[in-house]
């Protein structure tokens, strides 16, 4: 009798494990030799995206790879505990990738971390803590990739990333170095005023020369204009002169007659 009983329950056991790992809708629940997952899957077929990770289910265990799936997709709530009970990771999945808020606890149930991600994407704040409940690292990511400053307190140091990559901090100097930097700037800026010292004057002298070019230019034209005027009024003075001169001998000459005058002459010397 009591072997038909335990036939019959691990009958039916066996039968849930078979329809719980058969039917994708219903809860998953398998363990390791640390953790125990539930977890809920979907037969969806999807199209893989590049340079995302999917987890997937398949053989009693969690599987996850990028770019690639071989097993039934986890979809929905996900919890992971320790074997004491306690919650170690918790957030939602979504056709197989990370959606929403997901968290992380210590051992001793303080929280360990919080995570917004987007379509398998790790997005928005990041904040870490440690096992006393303090803030240990704090950031931000911008689709999958840390950016802004990113804080870590327990190292007490401040690092800060463009789409990824690391910004190199400045160089910290020492005291002697800062005082050799400073007398090497001031030199650099000593020889920048000096230059340019210098070239105001080189502009200054440059402007004069030019000024006085300019007004021997103008003198010279100024003096060239009046000898022509003086030219053109020598010219003129010696013409009207010679006009003059002209007219008084054309005055001085003997006045020939006319014929009228010089016909009557001649009819009277006859006569005579």
């Amino acid at each position: 009798m009591k072997t038909k009983v335990l036939s019959g329950f691990l009958l039916l056991f066996f039968s849930l494990f078979l329809v719980s790992f058969s039917d994708p809708y219903a809860i998953k629940r398998i363990s390791d030799a640390n953790f125990r997952y539930e977890f809920y899957t979907t037969d969806k077929k999807i199209k893989v995206k590049d340079h995302k990770m999917y987890y997937w289910f398949k053989g009693g265990a969690i599987h996850s790879a990028e770019s690639g799936i071989a097993g039934t997709l986890l979809d929905d709530k996900f919890v992971k505990m320790y074997h004491s009970n306690q919650l170690a990771e918790q957030g939602q999945f979504k056709e197989g990738l990370k959606v929403g808020t997901w968290k992380t606890w210590h051992s001793n149930g303080t929280i360990e971390s919080v995570q917004n991600w987007k379509k398998g994407l790790k997005c928005g704040d990041y904040l870490r803590y440690d096992q006393n409940g303090a803030l240990a690292e704090s950031g931000k990511y911008s689709k999958d990739l840390k950016t802004g400053k990113w804080v870590n307190f327990e190292k007490n140091d401040t690092l800060v990333y463009k789409k990824g990559t690391l910004v190199p901090k400045k160089q910290k100097l020492s005291k002697s170095q800062e005082y050799r930097l400073k007398e090497e700037q001031a030199k650099i800026e000593k020889s920048q005023k000096e230059a340019q010292q210098l070239e105001i004057t080189q502009d200054a002298n440059t402007l004069t020369s030019y000024k006085e070019a300019t007004k021997e230019k103008e003198k010279a034209e100024k003096e060239r204009i009046a000898k022509e005027k003086a030219a053109e009024k020598e010219k003129t003075a010696k013409e009207k002169a010679a006009e003059q001169e002209k007219k008084k001998a054309a005055d001085k000459a003997p006045k020939k007659d006319s014929k009228t005058k010089s016909f009557f002459k001649n009819i009277f010397t006859k006569k005579q």
